[in-house]
């Protein structure tokens, strides 16, 4: 089995010279692709992914998931072609939903998302070639605008799907698809499965990105990130569209108990309702053997990139970046 890409997500969390601090170690460790999320209240991916691009040529960028919901296309197409000028031929975007509670705290609301993000990568491509664009969509309308630059070079468009429908999409009209967060090894290969399906059916060949975040802490124990972990899923929890993959996996998660606790921003409630076996069906953790075997179980699932979001202190993270030189041939 080939080397798998490996790339790091940030999660916005920590304060951004921390990140700076972790994306320069994980790239010299062997990480080809850098993640930043797009997490209501916490740091922005377009501002962040810019220092991304202008520190570290030649790998690749990735906001995700910009949500339709949250941002128009024109300053989104705007925003990426401009991030294109900076490290030209290393940017992708990552188009979503985003989390209903959140959008939800900003007076936003999810209606019709499968047709919401074909209408916005639609958009996107067409303001990308620098030609008057019309367009009325579903939640935004396009009347001539018009890029007065256009990239460098394509800019794929990557989407996120958690349910049926828009893994589908994904399969009809990205150039890859990115799965979330807190996804057993099994159920990644059976999305992976609707989104081949309909590739197949729509004649698509070509390049295609198959990736997928995943929760990753190498620590020297067994077990010594769990609890860690278990507040990190908990947080990926609120989101109600992930509950497929729970039930799919078979274990007793109260889920709607971990949305009302994150409501309430009591993340050490929402933690304690995350069991520990979800730990292990989820995230990657443990020791560093342990660690590089579970990211090629991912790997078996058939993702071809495996996104690493990395936790932990700042040990842990050493150890995490032993794991990437392992799996990514630099030790």
């Amino acid at each position: 089995m080939a080397l798998p890409k490996i790339g790091v997500s940030f999660d916005g969390f920590l304060p951004f010279r921390e990140s700076l601090d972790i994306a320069r170690a994980a790239v010299s460790a062997g990480a080809s692709s850098l993640w930043m999320a797009e997490h209501l209240g916490y740091r922005e991916s377009m501002t962040s992914c810019m220092a991304f691009a202008l520190s570290f040529p030649g790998v690749k960028v990735v906001p995700t998931a910009i949500s339709p919901y949250l941002r128009h296309p024109t300053p989104t197409a705007m925003a990426l072609a401009t991030l294109a000028e900076a490290s030209p031929g290393n940017i992708a975007l990552a188009i979503g939903v985003g989390n209903p509670l959140f959008l939800g705290e900003s007076g936003l609301k999810i209606e019709k998302p499968v047709r919401a993000i074909r209408e916005t990568a639609e958009m996107l491509r067409a303001l990308w070639e620098g030609k008057p664009v019309n367009s009325a969509g579903l939640l935004h309308q396009l009347k001539g605008a018009c890029l007065a630059f256009t990239p460098p070079s394509p800019i794929p468009i990557y989407v996120t799907p958690m349910k049926e429908q828009m893994l589908r999409l994904s399969g009809r009209i990205a150039d890859g698809v990115v799965l979330s967060a807190g996804l057993s090894s099994a159920f990644v290969k059976h999305s992976l499965s609707f989104v081949d399906e309909e590739r197949g059916k729509a004649g698509r060949g070509g390049p295609f990105v198959r990736a997928a975040y995943v929760y990753f802490l190498a620590t020297t124990s067994p077990k010594a990130g769990y609890q860690t972990l278990r507040t990190k899923l908990a947080f990926l929890m609120r989101n109600r569209y992930i509950d497929d993959g729970l039930a799919y996996s078979g274990l007793q998660i109260d889920q709607a108990a971990i949305i009302d606790a994150i409501s309430r921003r009591d993340f050490d409630q929402a933690a304690r309702l995350v069991p520990e076996e979800a730990v292990e069906e989820f995230a990657i953790t443990g020791t560093a053997k342990q660690c590089c075997d579970a990211i090629a179980r991912f790997q078996a699932a058939g993702l071809d990139e495996v996104v690493l979001i990395m936790t932990g202190e700042e040990t842990d993270r050493q150890t995490g970046y032993q794991v990437i030189r392992e799996m990514t041939g630099q030790h």
